[in-house]
């Protein structure tokens, strides 16, 4: 005779032998790996939640301890059941924590760490977004964006860190954890000096109010140890600031705005005072006394690139918010595909961003005197040894040694061309780029299927397309960020350097 089990029960006891379990990490995280390790099926009525839990409590527990063993006897372990369920979000989502966790385990070497860690540390960032972008539903969504933004925080990448808590925060809006994360990105940065103090310090107030309001929230996503590690900048009362204001702003200040597309060191907001607000630009450029005359190429790289993803940014705005005029006439192919100006337009604009991207990593050669034909530079390879077979993954000798130097934000770029490739979780922004250049990239309305396959054509729903670009323009406003602070953290090294150099400033051009 079959057992009846009630599911509300199971639903209980799993709760309540969750919470036993996080509290005890607090409190002690070795009893709680051997607690984890004890769990049978008795304990939570239910095989596949009592695994899933044992592997959480093992991981979270064991990097509270500092217990290499524990973290890889639960990344073993979800590696087996996501091999039975590998779309299981909850599961990818404790994986990347424990992937994450053996990376943070590995003792610091210098900068070399984050080579010697980069393959853990990108499949963590990829499950992460797996995980969010899964059937586990919006609690797991936000907490994985939210760990996704700490992962890229420990990376110098605090733009797009900032944009994955926002994300986050669409999911739950109460995840203080996430709230938190935002406001101290924008808290340094108006220490800094970076950027629009008044907007940073009113945007950053608003996020720490909301987090006051939720504080249970952050004890139950991440414990008593996070609490109140958290609390004194949850009760922070930050000097004045005022809120952007987007009264007077146009249709397309205001689509700029919504998606924090503004290429400005002010994260959220525009200043609309401006003329041009697009105010973010290379200020200073050192060079011996003897160098030849004339402005150094870089600054006229820099607004090339500026340039070019303005316009990739107001294609999108025009393909997303405008209506367009067609006068094309184009063949059904019973399929819900869409056709004509709008489309082509969202596929240039892609396009257009990730030939930004390539066109920084000549830039950045130019700079830093890099070897290599610049017909053959890519950005996804420019900043790394080209590995032989089994090799460990190295930086380029004069990557190395400015990062060395102390330059992070030059880690930031590496590590974004490290996402890049087939296993990052930035690939599909790539392999869109390279599917519009030299194929086809047919948006649908509904679903991503043709009526007839073909080999040279890749297909895409028009709604997951549109969404591609919106990150795709934030993930090429955050590289050029980190190109003009890899300059600028250069620069103030070398000026303190030799009496026999010259700092160089240019005009604005009209």
């Amino acid at each position: 005779m079959n057992k009846v089990v009630d599911t509300k029960d199971v639903e209980r006891r799993f709760r309540e032998c969750h919470a036993t379990l996080n509290a005890l990490i607090d409190q002690d995280p070795r009893l709680a790996i051997e607690a984890a390790r004890a769990l049978t099926p008795d304990d939570v009525l239910n095989g596949r939640d009592l695994n899933a839990l044992r592997v959480g409590i093992l991981i979270d527990g064991g990097i509270a301890a500092n217990d290499v063993r524990a973290v890889d006897e639960g990344v073993n372990l979800l590696q087996r059941l996501l091999d039975s369920d590998p779309n299981r979000g909850d599961l990818q989502y404790s994986l990347a924590n424990g992937l994450t966790g053996k990376a943070d385990l590995r003792s610091y070497s210098g900068p070399a760490w984050y080579c010697d860690t980069a393959d853990l540390r990108r499949k963590a960032r990829r499950l992460y977004r797996f995980a969010e972008e899964g059937e586990a539903g919006s609690f797991i969504a936000s907490q994985a964006l939210t760990n996704l933004g700490n992962a890229l925080i420990k990376a110098y990448r605090s733009v797009e860190a900032y944009d994955c808590y926002l994300s986050a925060l669409e999911s739950d809006p109460t995840n203080g954890v996430a709230l938190t994360g935002a406001a101290k990105i924008l808290l340094r940065f108006a220490n800094e000096g970076t950027g629009n103090r008044d907007v940073l310090l009113g945007v950053a107030a608003r996020h720490l109010r909301t987090a006051r309001e939720n504080r249970e929230r952050i004890r139950e996503l991440a414990g008593e140890q996070a609490y109140k590690q958290l609390s004194e900048l949850i009760e922070t009362r930050t000097e004045s600031g005022a809120l952007p204001n987007l009264s007077s702003a146009t249709n397309y200040q205001r689509f700029v705005a919504k998606h924090r597309l503004a290429l400005t060191p002010t994260i959220e907001g525009l200043d609309l005072a401006m003329q041009r607000w697009d105010s973010l630009h290379i200020e200073t450029i050192t060079e011996t006394i003897n160098t030849e005359h004339g402005v150094p190429p870089i600054f006229a790289m820099f607004n090339v690139l500026k340039a070019d993803y303005l316009t990739a940014r107001f294609l999108a705005y025009l393909a997303l918010e405008e209506e367009l005029t067609d006068s094309g006439k184009y063949s059904d192919t019973l399929d819900y595909a869409t056709y004509g100006i709008r489309s082509s337009v969202l596929t240039l604009s892609q396009r257009s961003c990730m030939d930004v991207l390539d066109k920084t990593a000549v830039a950045a050669s130019e700079y830093l005197g890099l070897p290599g034909d610049p017909k053959s530079i890519d950005f996804q390879t420019r900043w790394f040894v080209k590995p032989k077979r089994d090799e460990p993954l190295t930086w380029q000798p004069e990557i190395h040694r400015e990062i060395a130097l102390g330059n992070t934000a030059l880690i930031a770029l590496t590590e974004v061309s490290y996402d890049l490739p087939e296993g990052g979780f930035l690939q599909n922004k790539r392999s869109i780029r390279n599917t519009s250049t030299h194929r086809f990239a047919v948006l649908h309305d509904f679903g991503a299927k043709s009526s007839r396959e073909c080999r040279h054509i890749d297909h895409y729903e028009r709604g997951a397309f549109e969404n591609q670009l919106i990150e795709t323009l934030q993930l090429t406003r955050a590289v050029l960020f980190y190109f003009v602070e890899m300059i600028k953290l250069r620069e103030k090294r070398l000026s303190k350097g030799s009496p026999l150099t010259m700092r160089l400033c240019v005009p604005d051009h009209d």
